[in-house]
């Protein structure tokens, strides 16, 4: 968690790579038919139009996510089945909802008994209340949480922790050490191995969820993790993550937990987890096989992509979230465009396989415009949808997993182009005044009266289907309100050579 309280190409990309360039090489360029290829009419451009980027497209995205810690501790205990059934859909559901399908399952230290600082919904039961006494009742929120996303398409699932049991740590809190630094105790590793994966065997053994990767670490490389802090944290110096990270592979393997590999860090910088990659010994970079970054701060995205390429390993931008202090609001659009602005940029640049929000249902009390939707976390169970909702709808209703991500030579916009729907998505990021934003899609054709879908959220729009605009034998214009986010949607594109 971010905020004090906060691959390789398929061989399909090879293919449109290929294709472009024969393309280039005879004067023509790539054929999307849309239905009939019969238009001819051409738009008279009124401006420098944005170009789709081919040979920069990769198809290893799998997906869209959240964290489950900790907004599912809480909602998974409602009494009132009927709201969690509604929030759930909202999250997860691809027809009624965001359609997420990645979740990461927090597997909690538990708060010692005698501190109660912990902030709504993070006071994660641990499994292990005591050395040699196991608890599997407990986390039933969580639990039935990660349980029903899966009920409604969830088809990846990690497992991560931010902190070792209290009884384990320097401090005797899953808060973090005294000043910061370390706090699993030394003798306390191979305890602490054995207890994350036991918690990972017992889930494929008891309850058939198996977890595809664990992480034991959270933001390790920070210093923020006190004791008396509102949430679970542990810093690890990179020696420390080092051996914490062999010795949960080590586990895994001994325990026959095949189906479960190691990712790491779980930096909250982009910049500390190629710094901490180019630090860890060979040892240590052959049981990782996923690495996964947040992007709450760092530049490094092109660096870490190589990075990861080089290393032949997947990449995760495993989380982000943004609202800062600001009350909430159902007009202010300032989060949205700050998360928009995030995912253009980590899909274009970074090119990770998932993309993940740290949690999508956030503490109503907070006060703030961080999550999609507010609940109740401490009184009547009741919850409200955020602007921030609507701006993620624009993204991940129309760029499905499996879609092939296309970066383009402008800096507000994005585009994907999903095979198997044979969809075209372009996404505009306006935080500006209203205008226009036209695309040149030089050599595409469609139908005699093509026209494409167009959804908007701005300040009194909520992901609005607004009327459909033409397509024209080189490309479109697309009406863009103040301040918003619009995703414009091409049914019945199929790709083929001249």
């Amino acid at each position: 968690m971010a905020h004090n309280e906060q691959r390789g190409r398929g061989k399909r990309s090879y293919i449109l790579m290929a294709v472009a360039l024969i393309a280039l090489l005879a004067g023509g360029g790539i054929v999307i038919n849309h239905f009939a290829n019969e238009s001819s009419k051409t738009l008279v451009f009124q401006e420098e139009p944005v170009r789709l980027k081919l040979d920069q497209s990769y198809e290893h995205f799998e997906g869209w996510g959240t964290s489950l810690a900790w907004w599912a501790n809480d909602l998974g205990g409602w009494k009132d089945q009927a709201k969690v059934s509604e929030v759930m859909d909202l999250v997860f559901d691809p027809e009624k909802g965001l359609g997420l399908n990645i979740v990461r399952y927090n597997i909690g230290g538990e708060e010692n008994p005698e501190m109660k600082a912990l902030r709504p919904g993070g006071d994660v039961p641990g499994f292990q209340p005591e050395p040699g006494e196991w608890d599997w009742d407990a986390d039933a929120g969580q639990r039935a949480v990660l349980k029903g996303s899966m009920e409604r398409g969830v088809n990846i699932a990690e497992a991560f922790s931010n902190s070792p049991p209290y009884w384990m740590t320097i401090s005797g809190s899953v808060t973090g050490a005294v000043d910061g630094s370390n706090n699993l105790r030394d003798d306390q590793y191979d305890a602490f191995a054995d207890y994350l994966t036991e918690v990972v065997k017992h889930y494929r053994d008891e309850w058939g969820i198996t977890f595809r990767t664990l992480n034991p670490l959270n933001e390790p490389s920070s210093d923020w993790w006190k004791k008396g802090n509102m949430q679970e944290g542990s810093h690890f110096t990179n020696e420390k993550q080092a051996e914490i990270i062999k010795k949960v592979a080590a586990s895994l393997k001994s325990k026959g937990l095949d189906g479960t590999v190691i990712s790491a860090a779980d930096d909250n910088s982009i910049d500390e987890t190629v710094l901490n990659f180019n630090l860890y010994d060979q040892d240590t970079l052959d049981v990782i096989q996923q690495i996964n970054t947040h992007s709450y701060n760092g530049s490094k995205m092109e660096e870490l992509r190589t990075l990861a390429e080089r290393q032949g390993k997947k990449l995760w931008m495993s989380e982000y979230g943004t609202g800062g202090s600001e009350p909430h609001s159902h007009e202010d659009m300032t989060s949205v465009q700050e998360l928009a602005e995030r995912i253009m940029f980590d899909l274009k640049i970074m090119q990770p396989s998932a993309w993940v929000y740290w949690q999508a249902v956030e503490d109503e009390g907070a006060n703030n415009n961080w999550g999609f939707i507010h609940a109740n976390f401490n009184g009547e169970e009741q919850y409200e949808m955020t602007k921030q909702y609507y701006g993620m709808a624009q993204f991940t209703k129309f760029i499905r997993p499996g879609a092939t991500i296309i970066p383009t030579d402008g800096g507000r916009t994005l585009a994907a182009y999903d095979e198997e729907r044979q969809r075209l998505v372009l996404v505009i990021r306006n935080e500006l005044s209203a205008g226009t934003t036209a695309f040149e899609l030089e050599g595409y054709a469609y139908g005699k009266s093509a026209t494409a879908q167009v959804y908007q959220t701005s300040p009194d729009r909520n992901m609005e289907q607004l009327e459909d605009i033409p397509v024209y034998a080189n490309g479109l214009e697309v009406p863009t309100a103040d301040n918003s986010i619009t995703t414009v949607v091409l049914e019945g594109v199929t790709l083929q050579a001249n």
